[in-house]
């Protein structure tokens, strides 16, 4: 997948839901930024015309500034039936012209739909917000036709050669688009019921919120589940339109663009299983756990303003950025969205982290993790990496608050227990879904998926703390990105090859991390063998995860 201006909705909401653990334990050019805090140009630095840049400076944007407009889909799809107008006529200004209007109307379109998902995250009961968020996202399997309906039509046109020479698309951008396109009414009527499906389920979640343990799973969870199974259904109905045998394989291509396979995937699932689930099982039967004291959001933000500054260089000046123009949330609230993210706006050239909190310890962690995400898009000004090595950044920056944070010992501890859970917990996630999508939706039922997901967590280790097949429908990853949680695993690898790093010669972790947040590498295989790291599927790395495990939690 290359950078360029329209990024796909499904890749951008993939990228979206970037943390939800299971465990306690165009884009146009980006113009040159300015310092934080200089919200406007002085007198004596607005260019005049004799010394007008060739960039249009950039003037960063206060969050409370920022306008939702709904979108305006008629213009929308005005704008795209000139294009694909103007993309048969052989003058390429003309229709480079119509393309950056239409750019430019698409990127309004993902910046207010994601302001939309923002404000209806942070309170679920907000009738308003939910009536816009559930327009905007009813309105994506359109818009998405639209620009692959381009996209093909551009990969059969003159402009083809000019386009691929433009560093927004890149030489063999179009490759993908060679051959018969899939998107026709039918697929988008498809993506329109999936769609549909997921905003349901996070109405069932907004009631959720209100409900207790026993009512929650004894009313809701069936219900939830019921949902599942019909987006299981539609889904392998994606996938055999648009020509896959599966749909994990679409999603592996089309959603995700990984440069790994599932076949990959089952084989490592197979040595976590081995490997890592017995540690996992021995960590809850031998009762070590980490007893996480409460906090609040002044301490929280601390923590995170305190790795910033030991940082330095970009990462401080990120964390400026992000406080200065209040680009992030991590406000306590019982109507938020159980979940934590971050999202650029594209309009506004500007990330911004949404986070759920616990009101413990553990906040620490996940503050860090989003702001990982935040200093990868401001530093590389959003070039359009996999989810795989964007989960790099987020992961390494928690591993790396271990070092650079006067922290208490028992988050080093903590960081340790999550990380296995990762391992084992994602990994769980991901054969139940591997599972899920390689059976015959006529036998999906609400109870073969409460029963196979307490199998599969049997398997892993789960039967430790006891677990309920239930529990499931606590996953939002199952529902809103699925055969994405895959991603927190290998990055987690990754990310632990830094701490690795970073434990037996301090500065090296921080090193390499620093160096790698404007990567360009987009794949995630090709970003860890450029960064020099070790590959999770190399023989004998799980073995290698599983002694550092071992030695960790289990030393005398």
């Amino acid at each position: 997948m290359k950078s360029n201006a329209f990024r796909l909705l499904a890749l951008l909401l993939a990228v979206l839901m970037t943390v939800s653990l299971f465990t306690a334990c165009e884009q146009r050019t980006h113009s040159a930024r300015k310092d934080p805090g200089d919200k406007q140009p002085t007198e004596e630095t607005r260019p005049t015309e004799e010394t007008q840049p060739v960039e249009e400076e950039f003037i960063p944007t206060d969050f409370e500034d920022m306008v939702y407009v709904r979108p305006d889909l008629e213009a929308i799809a005005a704008a795209h039936e000139k294009c694909m107008e103007t993309v048969l006529q052989d003058d390429f200004a003309i229709f480079e012209a119509d393309l950056d209007a239409y750019s430019e109307l698409y990127n309004d379109f993902c910046t207010n739909y994601f302001l939309a998902n923002i404000y209806y995250s942070k309170d679920l009961t907000d009738e308003y917000w939910t009536e816009e968020y559930n327009f905007c996202m009813g309105a994506t399997a359109d818009v998405e036709a639209d620009v692959e309906d381009l996209m093909y039509a551009i990969a059969d046109s003159v402009h083809r050669e000019t386009l691929e020479k433009d560093e927004d698309y890149g030489e063999g951008y179009f490759d993908d688009y060679d051959g018969e396109n899939y998107w026709d009414d039918t697929f988008t009527a498809l993506n329109e019921r999936e769609a549909d499906l997921i905003a349901q389920y996070y109405d069932l979640t907004a009631q959720g919120n209100e409900m207790g343990y026993a009512e929650y799973y004894g009313e809701l969870a069936p219900k939830m589940c019921q949902l599942y199974v019909d987006l299981v259904q539609v889904r392998q109905e994606i996938a055999a339109y648009a020509g896959y045998d599966s749909y994990p394989e679409y999603a592996y291509e089309k959603t995700y663009h990984r440069d790994y396979t599932p076949t990959q995937e089952a084989a490592y699932l197979k040595q976590v299983q081995e490997h890592l689930a017995p540690i996992y099982y021995d960590m809850y039967t031998e009762g070590i756990y980490v007893r996480l004291r409460s906090r609040d959001e002044e301490d929280t933000y601390a923590y995170v303003e305190e790795l910033a500054g030991a940082m330095g260089g970009r990462v401080q000046e990120a964390f400026e950025f992000m406080t200065t123009y209040h680009l992030y949330d991590i406000t306590q609230s019982d109507n938020k969205f159980n979940s934590s993210f971050e999202v650029y706006l594209i309009t506004y050239e500007e990330p911004y982290v949404f986070v759920n909190p616990t009101g413990t310890e553990q906040d620490y962690l996940t503050f860090s993790h989003e702001f990982g995400h935040f200093c990868n898009d401001y530093i590389s000004e959003v070039g359009i990496t996999t989810v795989d090595v964007a989960e790099v950044f987020s992961q390494g920056m928690e591993y790396l608050s271990l070092f650079y944070v006067d922290g208490p010992e028992r988050l080093q501890t903590q960081q340790m227990v999550s990380s296995l859970c990762v391992y084992v917990e994602q990994s769980a996630f991901a054969d139940f879904e591997q599972r899920i999508y390689a059976m015959d939706p006529d036998e999906l039922t609400v109870d073969v998926v409460f029963d196979l997901f307490e199998e599969v967590g049997c398997d892993y280790g789960f039967d430790a703390w006891g677990v309920d097949g239930r529990q499931f429908v606590s996953i939002p990853h199952f529902f809103t990105s699925p055969c994405y949680v895959f991603s927190y695993v290998v990055s987690n690898d990754a990310a632990m090859q830094l701490y690795q790093m970073e434990a037996e010669e301090s500065g090296t972790g921080l090193a390499l991390f620093m160096e790698q947040l404007a990567t360009e590498e987009e794949d995630f295989l090709a970003f860890v063998e450029a960064a020099g790291l070790g590959s999770p599927f190399a023989d004998g790395r799980i073995e290698s995860v599983a002694e550092t495990f071992r030695e960790i939690l289990f030393e005398e």
